[in-house]
């Protein structure tokens, strides 16, 4: 690690050494050309000058491109390089203003390669994103597989196994083998991820698939290890279509090219894995050597998981259980059992201690242990069965094709010139409703405005009739019983006209009271907070507003004034003049749910009923 660390430090100095030494040449030549020149002194030296900016620019640029391509080829050794390389990248992170868009996409793709390759948990797609977006339109074959690549990483860590196929997919299909410089590296990781996914998916054929073209693309790649490892890992293919056999024969070949290569650690962890299998058929003295096979390597399991220690216990438990070795046998099933954490772990171990007690002749210990197993058993199996609905549920098809994808993509393209006159016709036929609306809506106002000219003027004189007719019925003059019996006619003629006028312009003035509170300075000032929604009203604008209405309707005030808090009381006066649930709760602060919450328990309080929001609303401006 250290070593790594230093070389790293020193292939970094060199590159800006080098960098340096370079731009001094440069300049010398470029100075002594126009040394050469019949110029000025001082314009010699601007140029001079300028062309060390440009000069210094560039190398700065360069030297960028360098440490990046250095950080790349680090990267490729282990998981402790990877993590140099990213300490390398985050080197320059405060310049990245200074690069340009190539090189800043560039950056982000390695710095995720590496956080993939030192095994860091990525949290967000979005750099990523735009990464691929780039590179599906400006990077070569293998960029574009390693960028689809990373972004399937990304969200097989934010657990989107479905997009994590798709983006693994579009990977594969980047991928041109048939160039001589095929990323083989890449490719067979791929695939390798694709296999784990549907290893936990419980798809037995496209784990197979996935992970045999792992193993080829790993040997082209001249990668041996992982070639066998792939070749290996489709044992669990065959184990979930219950072929044991098959499983075994996997792991004595894959032991057998371990061994090939000198590695012999792995060998004998694929000789352990038949240990189980042995057990099952009775089988000792395989059993045996697989057991000192797997345990001879000293592997406790992944000491980060509890369930995996507990898996390794529980393997060396049953295999003193099986040597007729009880007392230990007990001794780590128990030990097994506390570090058990899922369902299927705390199964095998309780069924393990019921067969020991059982042998012991402790037939409630047995019996006690046996019901836990069950109790387990059915619960890693439920458990099991909801993960694999909801995992499938979300899966993508990944039996899709190139062929079919190409299909596809033709259709978009011939498509999109009809998408677009559809498109253009729905705006066109928007703007020309929008105009007639308009139109239709400008003389609907000016009618509005003449029916009110009128019906004031009708209001006035309605008004005038009736005193004129007060005055005479006071003065009980008998002579002037006809004139006042003309101007019953009259004011009966004048009520006439007013019901037509609101019938024919669909008016709904009822009264003088609409319109003194249409008319009031108040209501004007809350339609002009309405149309600016930074302005909002102050105590003074609520006290303006409540005398107003108490002034038209002295109703309000024991009807519901005494009877509500001020909020409420807030809420009624604005519903009486008619403004909407939204404005209302702009006004007070609240959100829309919770005005309309208000409203049906102001019903329930005044009405005595269970109701919608619009019944209060109707009960308030019945109110006169």
């Amino acid at each position: 690690m250290s070593f790594i660390k230093h070389i790293g430090m020193a292939v970094l100095a060199l590159l800006i050494f080098s960098n340096f030494i370079e731009t001094l040449c440069c300049s010398f030549f470029i100075f002594s050309y126009f040394c050469k020149k019949k110029r000025g002194m001082k314009e010699k030296v601007i140029y001079l000058l300028l062309i060390l900016l440009i000069l210094a620019s560039c190398a700065g640029n360069r030297k960028y491109d360098d440490l990046m391509q250095q950080a790349d080829s680090i990267m490729n050794a282990d998981d402790d390089s990877a993590k140099v390389a990213i300490r390398m990248l985050d080197g320059v992170k405060s310049q990245l203003s200074e690069f340009t868009k190539k090189q800043r996409m560039r950056y982000e793709l390695l710095r995720h390669k590496a956080m993939n390759k030192a095994c860091i948990t990525f949290t967000s797609d979005s750099v990523m994103k735009e990464v691929v977006d780039y590179y599906d339109h400006h990077g070569s074959a293998n960029e574009r597989m390693l960028a689809n690549y990373v972004l399937g990483c990304v969200y097989r860590d934010i657990h989107e196994v479905p997009l994590a196929l798709e983006y693994y997919n579009k990977a594969t299909e980047q991928a041109d083998t048939t160039a001589a410089d095929c990323d083989y590296g890449t490719l067979y990781r791929v695939y390798s991820q694709m296999g784990f996914l549907f290893s936990k998916q419980y798809l037995p054929y496209q784990l197979l698939d996935a992970f045999g073209k792992a193993e080829k693309y790993a040997y082209l790649a001249k990668d041996t290890l992982n070639a066998i490892i792939n070749y290996q890992n489709k044992g669990d293919a065959y184990d979930y279509l219950g072929k044991k056999d098959s499983v075994v024969v996997i792991n004595l070949r894959s032991a057998n090219m371990f061994m090939r290569i000198g590695d012999n650690y792995n060998a004998a962890i694929a000789l352990g894995c038949n240990y189980s299998y042995y057990i099952e058929k009775q089988d000792t003295v395989n059993a045996k050597k697989a057991f000192e096979a797997y345990f001879s390597t000293g592997y406790e399991g992944n000491l980060e998981y509890e369930d995996s220690k507990a898996y390794v216990l529980y393997q060396k438990g049953t295999y003193y259980m099986f040597t007729g070795q009880l007392d230990s046998a007990c001794y780590i099933l128990q030990q097994s059992l506390k570090f058990c954490k899922s369902f299927s772990n705390k199964a095998a171990t309780t069924k393990a201690l019921a067969h020991y007690y059982a042998k012991v002749n402790q037939p409630s210990l047995a019996m006690k242990y046996a019901l836990q197993s069950s109790e387990y058993n059915d619960s890693s199996l439920m458990e099991a069965r909801k993960n694999q609905l909801q995992q499938m549920q979300a899966m993508y098809d990944y039996g899709r094709n190139q062929e079919i994808a190409r299909m596809a993509e033709q259709k978009a393209k011939r498509s999109t010139q009809m998408n677009y006159m559809i498109v253009f016709a729905c705006v066109i036929l928007f703007l020309f409703l929008s105009y007639i609306y308009r139109k239709q809506l400008a003389l609907k106002k000016k009618r509005i405005a003449v029916s009110k000219l009128l019906y004031e003027d009708s209001l006035l004189k309605l008004k005038r009739l009736q005193d004129e007719k007060a005055k005479l019925v006071a003065e009980n003059d008998n002579k002037l019983f006809q004139v006042i019996m003309e101007k019953e006619n009259t004011i009966d003629k004048l009520k006439a006209e007013i019901s037509d006028i609101q019938d024919k312009y669909s008016l709904t003035f009822v009264s003088n009271v609409e319109l003194t509170l249409m008319d009031s300075s108040i209501c004007k000032k809350i339609k002009f907070i309405e149309l600016h929604p930074k302005k909002s009203m102050c105590e003074e604008d609520w006290k303006e507003l409540a005398n107003t209405i108490e002034n038209a309707i002295p109703n309000f005030i024991p009807v519901l004034k005494n009877r509500l808090n001020d909020k409420d009381y807030q809420i009624c006066l604005l519903i009486r003049l008619g403004f909407s649930t939204s404005l209302i709760a702009r006004l007070l602060g609240l959100s829309d749910a919770a005005i309309s919450k208000r409203r049906k328990t102001m019903l329930k309080k005044l009405c005595g009923k269970v109701g919608k929001p619009k019944e209060f609303d109707e009960y308030v401006l019945q109110i006169q």
